[in-house]
């Protein structure tokens, strides 16, 4: 590794069946060359280069398959945490010493100096990075990451690069700064990502991306820079309030500009609900977009979300379910016997389709409850630290049937939050979506003014399609501005169905796509005047 053609040469016999001993190795590299003294800075700064290109493609992979089964307490998934953190970290590690030596040379060769801009953005990168990976896992951003950030940052002002246009790597095709690269962190930090799970997190990371140049930042305070740095004082953005201090380190910046923009793009994702979307990764779902849209959408606004249910300190414990087929039994049913308009054959049919469904799941050897502590609770959610044995499935956004002791009822909510201290110790927070769900058949009768009979089942010998769901009361118990879960991929836009709530039976218009798990969507709905 001592140039860059014996780098090659070595490079060539990284273990390519192996994304993680390979990645494990440039790591090692990185390691090594960066404490290796005696370096030519030039040569030093081409070989830690090649070692961070040919790194890039093996984190991507490597955080793909962390992004499909990242659960917090999974072997798997902290030992694939590990290696993508200690590889970013190394890195920017590398990149800090180069610059270090750049300003020590006594001599500045051309390569350095017109690489200078490309070397500033991939350390600051690099940082950001670390600090995504960290949100990951839902710990405090460190202190000592937040001034390597300001410290590359300041050295790009001292330089006058801080504004230069580059592309950090290549075949990539979107201009950075190091101004840029400085506010994609800052950005993703007032994200609220304690409220996100890993996929979104990455999904937001991305919009930022490709929205960046969009964001404000200023030295002097503007309305729309809600938030403000001190480059003199490094650490976590703070939000602007009255008595904000002023000197020659203090920026201000925001997203509340984004906002329209945001919008825009909510509506283009909710016409286009079921095609492919290529921006931001053909990988996530339109509909996963979409709620990480409608997160920024709330978040970057100039009207911040706050807390305002009073919190209630208490000893207790709740069993937990989870999944969306499981909560679906579980929760109260309603009784098919007391649904109007349908035929015996169907009543049959759905009979069957229920007790048939019950089976699987109650011998399915996943169907477990786990017992979690609580200690605080709101009037929609709940508080506690997850036990060190129990939760290897959790993930943000995962839907859990809850029931309280001495509760013969199951309650439904969803992971909201997480916050990883020091000790790897879990602290969880649920949203509480519904106490009193009610698990209902839809029968689908069509879309817009389309008519019943070409809606009507095609195949075997009903004449309707029907859809197991979940109907959630608001707050209140009220079905006035109730809402559904149905399993993913049943949304269908202006779609009209029939509750099938015995006498009481009344017909919907699906009207939106609220929210987005892993197995199920919380639909927006319209109750009709008439049935169609």
């Amino acid at each position: 590794m001592y140039n860059v053609d014996e780098a090659r040469k070595l490079l060539v016999k990284l273990p390519r069946q192996d994304a993680y001993k390979s990645l494990e190795e440039i790591t090692s590299w990185l390691t090594s060359v960066k404490d290796t003294p005696d370096f030519r800075p030039d040569e030093h700064v081409k070989v830690i280069m090649l070692l961070d290109e040919t790194g890039q493609k093996i984190y991507e992979e490597l955080l793909h398959l962390y992004l499909g089964e990242p659960h917090l307490q999974d072997f798997e998934g902290i030992h694939l945490w590990r290696g993508l953190h200690n590889f970013v970290k190394v890195l920017s590690e590398a990149y800090e010493i180069c610059l270090d030596e750049y300003q020590q040379a006594e001599s500045k060769t051309s390569f350095f100096t017109s690489n200078l801009p490309v070397i500033c953005v991939r350390l600051m990168r690099a940082i950001a990075e670390q600090m995504k990976i960290e949100m990951m896992h839902y710990v405090d951003v460190e202190q000592v990451a937040w001034q390597r950030l300001f410290d590359s940052y300041n050295f790009a002002l001292k330089h006058e690069i801080s504004e230069s246009l580059v592309f950090a790597y290549p075949r990539q095709t979107l201009h950075i700064s190091p101004e840029r690269e400085l506010l994609r962190p800052l950005i993703l930090n007032i994200s609220s990502t304690d409220t996100l799970a890993q996929d979104q997190i990455e999904v937001c990371a991305r919009i930022i991306t490709r929205m960046v140049s969009s964001f404000d930042f200023c030295d002097l305070h503007d309305s729309d820079c809600l938030y403000y740095i001190d480059l003199a004082r490094p650490g976590a953005p703070g939000r602007v309030e009255s008595g904000v201090p002023t000197s020659s380190g203090i920026r201000y910046f925001g997203a509340a500009n984004s906002v329209s923009k945001v919008a825009d793009l909510i509506l283009q994702h909710e016409k286009e609900h079921a095609a492919q979307e290529q921006r931001f990764g053909t990988e996530f779902t339109p509909a996963g977009k979409l709620t990480v849209l409608k997160h920024l959408q709330v978040y970057w606004s100039k009207e911040h979300p706050h807390r305002h249910q009073e919190r209630r300190t208490i000893h207790s414990a709740v069993e937990i379910a989870h999944g969306f087929n499981t909560i679906s039994k579980l929760v109260t049913h309603m009784d098919i016997d007391n649904v109007q308009n349908i035929s015996e054959e169907e009543s049959a049919m759905l009979k069957e389709r229920s007790s048939i469904s019950l089976a699987a799941i109650e011998s399915a050897v996943d169907f477990t409850t786990e017992k979690w502590p609580v200690s605080d609770v709101s009037i929609e959610g709940l508080g506690g630290t997850l036990p060190k044995d129990a939760g290897a499935w959790v993930k943000i956004g995962d839907l859990c049937g809850i029931k309280a002791e001495k509760s013969a009822s199951w309650w439904v909510g969803t992971i909201r939050r997480f916050h990883t201290d020091e000790k790897n110790v879990y602290d969880f927070g649920i949203e509480m979506l519904a106490k009193k769900p009610l698990s209902v058949w839809l029968r689908t009768l069509g879309k817009g003014t389309e008519k019943e009979s070409v809606w009507a089942s095609s195949s075997g010998s009903f004449g309707y399609d029907y859809t197991s769901v979940i109907l959630l009361p608001d707050h209140n118990n009220s079905l006035a501005n109730a809402t559904i879960l149905m399993a993913s991929g049943g949304f269908v836009q202006d779609g009209i169905f029939e509750v099938m709530l015995g006498e009481k039976s009344r017909n919907i218009k699906l009207t939106d796509l609220l929210a987005e798990g892993e197995d199920y969507e919380q639909v927006g709905f319209q109750w009709l005047t008439h049935k169609s």
